[in-house]
């Protein structure tokens, strides 16, 4: 069993894997995805911390049409991220 010095060694791993899977190269989407890992993946249920890191194995255009609203995930986890992502954003650029 591990104890909880391990346990936030690997929290703090696992995160900063998914910083770096967050960055994509494309500026719009960086300009997204790790300022919201920052401030929310924490704070969000298993469900949608897994949702998160199947939208980084998702093509950057598709991400990118999804975080504009130009198109909708058809998976119905990732489109419930997709929104979160999208409502989190709208509420920090007011």
């Amino acid at each position: 069993m591990c104890n909880s010095s391990e346990k936030t060694a690997l929290n703090e791993a696992h995160l900063k894997k998914l910083y770096w899977r967050s960055r994509r190269g494309l500026l719009e989407l960086d300009l997204l995805l790790p300022p919201f890992l920052a401030e929310c993946y924490a704070s969000l249920d298993i469900t949608r911390q897994l949702a998160y890191e199947t939208l980084l194995s998702c093509e950057d255009p598709d991400i990118l049409s999804w975080l504009n609203a130009h198109s909708t995930p058809e998976d119905l986890v990732l489109r419930d991220i997709v929104e979160l992502i999208r409502r989190w954003n709208s509420t920090r650029s007011s």
